[in-house]
């Protein structure tokens, strides 16, 4: 095994002074969801570098969290996180979240990003509906108290199911109206770092046959059908999620739903890339058994669209981590080709800069 499987996080005294922004939104009755780098790892253990820290609100107070935060030493900033702009295509230029608000810190220069640290330099809050998300739905959310001081009782943190459901989330239903491969590129490392860090496979071996026990629990569960499907075809196909494979599953998950609910349905009468204040429905209507749909698409195979076509395009790596820019690869494979590749390339990438 890797050197990384072996990391336990940062202190707690470090998380502490990384989340005083979270402590002011609570303090201030706005609750407030902890996301991206800094889930991955105060929650979940994953050693990534930690950039933009992004906060999820419920859509309706996004203003008032940036008038608060805006009350120190943070201002907003019209420069988007690079990392989220398509880079090429037809929608080039297109930012993955619209309706966001970007803080710059005042006292941390745009070109020292850690002069600070553990400050982070840039606050990106997000409305919760981008990632299908509830804050009263406290039962999907875990609390980093303890170890951390109770003061940080009021942030929530996703549990590890609702961390993969939320990231297929905006990538099956992207808020921008249109697919979005820089996004979606992104999204695809965090839910690759979630898989090797639970997984932990010696990647000196051979890909099993069959599932490993651990990955059937994983997939046990998921509790939406958008991530079930996803998950599904990352860990029992061993493949990854072309564009065209998420163009398929939409166009034949809404001829079900008009089918199933006719025409004066909900569903049937929205774009079926829609974003906005009916997005925690339509996440909340997807919630069925974990084994219906686990058991649905690991003994239907012919349910599954196909999912061995056109790759991914490289995005910038602008801002990155090392891991996160080793993890794009080259143009010539998808971004996350298979599980294994995924943790293949984290653990060489590991041995390569042992933490």
């Amino acid at each position: 095994m890797g050197v990384i499987y072996d990391w336990t996080g940062d202190t707690p005294e470090v998380e502490h002074r990384r989340l005083v922004a979270l402590r002011q939104l609570t303090a201030h009755v706005i609750p407030c969801i902890l996301w991206g780098e800094d889930a991955l790892s105060f929650a979940h253990s994953v050693p990534t570098w930690l950039f933009d820290q992004q906060i999820l609100v419920p859509d309706e107070l996004l203003d008032a969290a940036a008038i608060i935060l805006e009350q120190g030493k943070y201002k907003r900033t019209s420069t988007p996180n690079r990392n989220f702009m398509e880079v090429s295509g037809p929608h080039k230029g297109a930012y993955a979240f619209p309706r966001s608000i970007r803080l710059l810190h005042s006292d941390i220069p745009e070109d020292e990003p850690y002069k600070l640290e553990p400050i982070p330099q840039h606050i990106l809050l997000l409305p919760q509906s981008y990632y299908g998300l509830d804050v009263r739905s406290t039962f999907r959310f875990q609390s980093l108290v303890p170890p951390l001081d109770s003061s940080n009782a009021g942030i929530l943190v996703p549990k590890y199911n609702t961390f993969l459901e939320g990231l297929v989330e905006i990538i099956v239903n992207p808020p921008t109206g249109h697919w979005h491969r820089a996004s979606k590129a992104t999204h695809d490392i965090f839910i690759g770092y979630l898989t090797l860090y639970r997984i932990k496979p010696d990647l000196d071996l051979p890909e099993p046959p069959e599932l490993r026990p651990i990955e059937r629990d994983i997939l046990s569960e998921i509790q939406t059908e958008d991530c079930a499907w996803y998950m599904d075809i990352l860990l029992s196909k061993r493949d990854s999620v072309r564009m065209d494979a998420l163009e398929e599953y939409k166009r034949q998950k809404l001829r079900r739903e008009r089918e199933s609910n006719g025409k004066d349905s909900i569903v049937n009468s929205v774009s079926p890339f829609r974003k906005g204040g009916d997005a925690i429905y339509h996440q909340t209507t997807r919630r069925y058994s974990t084994s219906q749909y686990f058991t649905r698409y690991a003994t239907h195979p012919s349910s599954r669209p196909p999912t061995n076509i056109a790759d991914h395009q490289p995005v910038s790596t602008a801002n990155h981590s090392p891991a996160h820019s080793y993890l794009r690869g080259s143009s010539s494979h998808s971004l996350i080709a298979s599980p294994s590749r995924t943790l293949f390339m984290v653990q060489r990438f590991a041995r390569r800069f042992p933490l």
